[in-house]
């Protein structure tokens, strides 16, 4: 059984830091062992104690999140931007943050970001299974390499493994499959899309941060405004 995370909150918005608590309680292998709600709250509570993962607001009252992360190199690591601006991502990802979320925080991209963290706090070896996408076709079983893979999306009740001109049937959620997948690189970028960034070609902006995706083989796909960082780390990674 993983030990559990010993977890800060950063957040100065009274009703935003209790609600992060509450979605964190779905999470077992996390406790949140504080709260702060400045930077000068935040720097005294790592002086005092250890913590595993940091949660943090960039926009405090007395400060900068970012350069509170930028001075705990060591933490950096394992923090996990709560923010309402996108444009600090890459900033972020310098630091070398686990995660960079916006608000308002939808709960399956929280706990992406705590699964991402916890690989890093405390890294595995991947499962031998999790580069190959398995695909029952009737009787016979199908394993898709997962750079093969163009990218995924729903119809109904079934996820659509697009690759090349084929489409592939699962039985399965879009958030099961890009947990499955992360380790392969492909990345979530909207609530029912998964993509291999190394087929996107061209990002083309729309409406309150939401964008559409063109990828090599000509299809296009929703980013969502939630999603937006980690599709940011993930092109930075390539």
């Amino acid at each position: 059984m993983s030990r559990v995370l010993s977890t800060l909150v950063v957040e100065d918005v009274p009703l935003a830091s209790d609600k992060l608590v509450s979605l964190l309680q779905a999470h077992p292998d996390l406790r949140v062992d504080a709260t702060a709600a400045s930077v000068a709250q935040a720097d005294a509570l790592l002086r005092s104690r250890r913590f595993d993962l940091l949660l943090l607001d960039i926009g405090l009252p007395d400060g900068s999140g970012m350069a509170l992360a930028g001075q705990w190199p060591t933490l950096a690591a394992h923090t996990i931007f709560i923010t309402a601006h996108a444009q600090h991502a890459l900033q972020a990802y310098t630091l070398g943050a686990a995660d960079y979320l916006l608000k308002p925080v939808d709960p399956d991209r929280l706990a992406m970001a705590v699964a991402r963290a916890r690989r890093l706090i405390d890294p595995s070896p991947p499962a031998p299974t999790g580069e190959r996408l398995a695909v029952r076709q009737g009787q016979r079983t199908d394993y898709l390499q997962a750079d093969q893979i163009d990218y995924i999306d729903m119809a109904g009740h079934y996820a659509c493994v697009h690759v090349g001109g084929q489409v592939h049937l699962l039985r399965e959620s879009i958030g099961q499959l890009a947990e499955q997948m992360a380790s392969a690189g492909l990345v979530r970028v909207h609530r029912s899309v998964v993509v291999n960034p190394h087929r996107i070609q061209a990002l083309h902006e729309r409406r309150n941060g939401d964008a559409m995706l063109q990828l090599s083989d000509g299809a296009r796909v929703p980013v969502s405004r939630t999603y937006r960082a980690a599709l940011a780390q993930a092109l930075a990674a390539r």
